[in-house]
């Protein structure tokens, strides 16, 4: 931010409290969301480039209205963009995609809240070939 070189940044966010944040991204534990948010409003007072926050929705781990709420709250310290992505499973992984009624659901309360969101659809899901799952099968 400091060298007046323009760029964009997204942040890889997926979970707006620390506790499940520190399950799915260790880095937090070194990071966590205090300083990371403290780093970001630093940018953006240098830029005033809007920041994107990317955000997996994993079923019943972080899609519920109350996650969105928690969201909501870490996006009104400055202007972001909200990427909501599907997840796309493979197999072994712990997580599930969550569903179509609920990613639709968190996004609206975050619009409500005056937040910029955009839903990532998955394409090539129905054969294995969507972002996350291409990868050698036996």
């Amino acid at each position: 931010a400091d060298d007046e070189v323009k760029f964009n940044l997204a942040l890889s966010l997926h979970a707006a409290d620390d506790e499940k944040r520190n399950e799915i991204m260790p880095i937090n534990e070194q990071n966590n969301l205090s300083v990371l948010m403290d780093a970001l409003e630093y940018f953006y007072r240098h830029t005033k480039n809007r920041i994107s926050y990317e955000y997996i929705a994993f079923q019943d781990y972080n899609d519920s209205l109350e996650d969105a709420a928690r969201l909501a709250r870490l996006c009104r310290r400055f202007p972001v963009k909200v990427n909501i992505i599907e997840y796309n499973p493979i197999e072994n992984a712990p997580f599930a995609r969550a569903a179509a009624d609920r990613i639709d659901a968190f996004a609206a309360h975050l619009r409500d809240q005056g937040i910029m969101v955009t839903v990532r659809r998955s394409r090539g899901k129905d054969i294995d070939a969507a972002c996350g799952q291409l990868a050698n099968k036996d």
